[in-house]
């Protein structure tokens, strides 16, 4: 496997930092998942515990998968070469796209 040729623009650097930190990101919200499935499962948890438990975890679950979904979408969409602006003052909020 041959190396990627190097970032020829200070955008295309940015871009290859976020493509490794959105990857980051994935792999960690997987990782984290999982071992928090494998505690729910093998947490050895007694039956007057077991629903507390498991809605708890389901919850927690649902909105850190939720959470990790937004950031590296936020990441890959966003980046840092500004090909979407979000803005929002008092008079409303704007959302502009560059094509560049």
């Amino acid at each position: 496997m041959r190396p990627f040729p190097p970032p020829l623009t200070f955008a295309e650097g940015q871009r290859y930092i976020y493509g490794l930190l959105a990857s980051a990101a994935g792999m960690f919200c997987g990782a984290a998942a999982g071992f928090m499935i494998a505690l729910l499962m093998w947490g050895g948890w007694s039956p007057a515990e077991e629903h507390t438990i498991v809605t708890i975890f389901g919850w927690s679950l649902g909105g850190f998968i939720v959470t990790m979904i937004a950031v590296i979408i936020g990441l890959l969409a966003g980046g840092p070469v500004g090909r979407f602006k979000l803005t929002a003052s008092r008079d409303g909020a704007s959302v502009e796209a560059d094509s560049q």
